[in-house]
């Protein structure tokens, strides 16, 4: 309705435009302008554009600048034609907004309902946010013991890896000293085993060269029963001859006489030094303790008859003459067995020889074989000591390498390579045995499998949980602290404005009085603060429930000199509008508007009140601007300048002014 629609000679337009200038030369709108310019440009499409000075800005802030100017929704600056009594007309409630607007607390007003607004969005905010944290809290905690885990298995498994790292070191280096250790202590055991076993072969080999005591023992048997042989043959012609001996001496006896001798000391010397021949001969049988003894039984018996010969004097001769020849025969049979004793004699004498240096043999041959058994003995003992050491070490190196296997598979089991440990140390734990260390180990194994396995996407979801949960808390405390500074900044707001109201309608109430008892010459008007209530909605859409808020209203009570009249109600028309005039005259006496607007506000006068409102007018003038639309003679006649409206045959509205002092001069003439 506001855009130029056309006419039959001048097109229509696209869009419409007002410009307000207020003259900021006092400097009472807050800004570096000495002329502010508010502008509202609209379309047919219905978007609206303002600006400020010709910069583009808000609605929101026109409406606080102009709140801040004393003006607003309320229009009571505006007073259209007919509405002259409407402030009086109005509710209680409606007329405190009204004055509230002209005290110019509008803007906080505004402020008030948006931060109430604020509020309101933000208690909402906070709701949903502690809708949320509730929500989210027990899933969180869930997540949050999870990643205590988490954080528990990553500390067991930090201290793990730092002790099975240090294990690892010193059981890599313990095993690589073992096996120096070994190979150090066994090489020596290798080399003199390997020498004994030489030795012993060496041993071994020579008694197998060397004559054995079992051939000598059976040579000398041999020997020992030719001897035997030869003995007993040697018997039997001693006994023979011994029978053949007798049978010659008795054959003697028969046939001769026996042939003596002195014993002169010639026969003497001749007899001992047989016997020492004999002796010497009998002392040359060494191993034949038998023989020795018969012969010394034959000398014994000798040297008695030698004795006995000595003791006579006279001592037989052992040669006769024999001329029987059965003493011949038996000499010469006794010849042959003497003979042939003595060939076996000889023999004897032999095989004694012989058995002598087997015997000799047989000694050396078993005492070398006695010290080769002694010293094989020993080098068996050795070796056999030797290899029990070497067994042990074997056993050392099974084990030895049963523990490397292991450690290979520890290292295999921690996802460690064995290269990996190269460079590393264990320092710090010189106090710690790897057998501690082990425990250790299992320890905080046993700790992992306790703590379970901890998933990746739980430890994903928990940091977004937590980080939302944060935000969330963040955002809690700060809508929290938000509302209180709200609240805060609400409380702050209802006292300025109860301070401010409190003070402009006191004054407001004087002025009024005084104005309506200047008006109507008499009389008293006042202004009172009642209680209303006002219904207002709950602020819940979903539940569109209204409440019932207890404000305080304004209402006007008069008292017209030389009437009876105390109700707005019984007020004529014109004691309507005069009325609606002090209050107008109250409040910009106290606030002046910027502009005052009134249209055919002087209808209802007659003459005599027209021309007391044109004097009110004239003092109005000089507290703010006025724009009065008449058609009565006395407000025009108070008017510094007269505008006409005049519309042509192409529909467009034009405006004729004239001020008056400039008509004076044109009269004059």
């Amino acid at each position: 309705d506001l855009i130029w629609n056309g006419s039959p000679k001048v097109p229509r337009m696209g869009k419409a435009s007002v410009t307000l200038r207020f003259d900021n030369a006092d400097g009472k709108i807050a800004l570096d302008f000495d002329e502010v310019a508010v502008s509202r440009k609209i379309f047919r499409d219905g978007m609206n554009e303002y600006f400020l000075n010709d910069s583009h800005v808000r609605l929101k802030d026109i409406v606080e600048l102009i709140a801040r100017l004393g003006l607003g929704e309320t229009k009571h600056n505006i007073i259209g034609q007919g509405e002259v009594d409407r402030m009086l007309l109005s509710s209680p409630l409606e007329r405190r907004d009204m004055l509230e607007e002209a005290l110019g607390l509008r803007v906080y007003q505004l402020k008030k309902n948006e931060t109430e607004r604020k509020l309101n969005a933000t208690e909402e905010n906070l709701r949903q946010a502690e809708l949320l944290l509730r929500e989210i809290k027990p899933h969180l905690t869930f997540l949050r013991s999870q990643a205590k885990k988490a954080d528990m298995r990553g500390a067991v498994e930090a201290e793990l890896r730092m002790f099975e790292r240090i294990y690892f070191v010193r059981e890599e280096e313990d095993i690589r000293k073992e096996k120096e250790d070994i190979g150090r202590r066994l090489e020596p055991l290798v080399k003199k085993h390997a020498a004994v076993a030489r030795e012993l072969e060496g041993i071994l080999r020579d008694t197998g060269r060397t004559e054995s005591g079992e051939e000598v023992r059976v040579a000398s048997r041999a020997n020992e029963e030719k001897l035997a042989v030869r003995e007993a043959r040697r018997r039997e012609i001693e006994r023979e001859i011994g029978r053949l001996e007798g049978k010659l001496e008795i054959a003697r006896e028969g046939s001769a006489a026996r042939i003596t001798r002195t014993c002169d000391p010639a026969y003497i010397k001749e007899e001992i030094e047989q016997f020492i021949v004999e002796i010497r001969s009998i002392l040359d049988e060494e191993d034949r303790i038998d023989v020795v003894r018969s012969h010394l039984f034959v000398l014994i018996e000798d040297l008695e008859k030698l004795i006995a010969q000595i003791e006579g004097g006279v001592a037989e001769d052992s040669g006769l003459r024999d001329t029987n020849p059965v003493v011949a025969e038996l000499e010469k049979a006794i010849a042959g067995l003497e003979k042939e004793a003595g060939a076996i004699v000889a023999e004897i004498q032999k095989l004694e020889g012989a058995l002598r240096e087997e015997r000799e043999r047989f000694r050396a041959a078993r005492e070398k074989m006695l010290e080769s058994d002694r010293v094989l003995a020993v080098r068996q003992e050795e070796e056999r000591d030797l290899a029990l050491q070497l067994e042990r070490f074997k056993f050392d190196e099974e084990r030895l390498r049963v523990r490397e296997e292991g450690f290979l598979k520890e290292l295999e089991e921690a996802g460690v390579g064995r290269s990996a440990l190269q460079g590393m140390t264990a320092e710090g734990y010189g106090g710690e045995t790897s057998e501690a260390l082990r425990k250790k180990i299992e320890r905080l194994r046993g700790k992992l499998e306790e703590i379970g396995g901890i998933d990746t996407a739980v430890m994903k979801e928990y940091q977004d949980t937590e980080s939302r949960f944060s935000f969330l808390s963040k955002e809690t405390e700060d809508l929290a602290a938000a509302r209180a500074t709200l609240r805060e900044l609400i409380k702050e707001l209802d006292r300025h404005i109860t301070h401010d109201f409190d003070e402009g309608f006191s004054k407001i109430k004087k002025e009024f009085n005084a104005y309506f008892a200047l008006i109507f010459g008499g009389g008293k008007a006042a202004l009172t603060l009642v209680e209303k209530k006002r219904r207002s909605s709950s602020g819940d859409e979903l539940e569109g429930e209204e409440m019932e808020e207890t404000e305080e209203g304004i209402d006007i009570a008069v008292d017209l000199p030389r009437k009876r009249i105390k109700g707005l109600a019984m007020l004529s028309g014109g004691e309507k509008t005069l009325t609606s005039i002090a209050l107008l005259l109250a409040i910009a006496t106290v606030n002046p508007p910027p502009f005052l607007m009134l249209d055919e506000t002087d209808a209802a006068l007659d003459e005599a009140n027209s021309q007391r409102y044109a004097t009110i007018l004239k003092e109005l003038s000089q507290k703010t601007q006025l724009i009065l639309v008449t058609h009565n003679r006395e407000t025009m006649k108070c008017a510094g300048v007269l505008y006409g409206v005049t519309m042509g045959d192409d529909g467009i509205t034009k405006l004729l002014s004239l001020k008056f002092e400039e008509a004076e001069a044109f009269t004059n003439r």
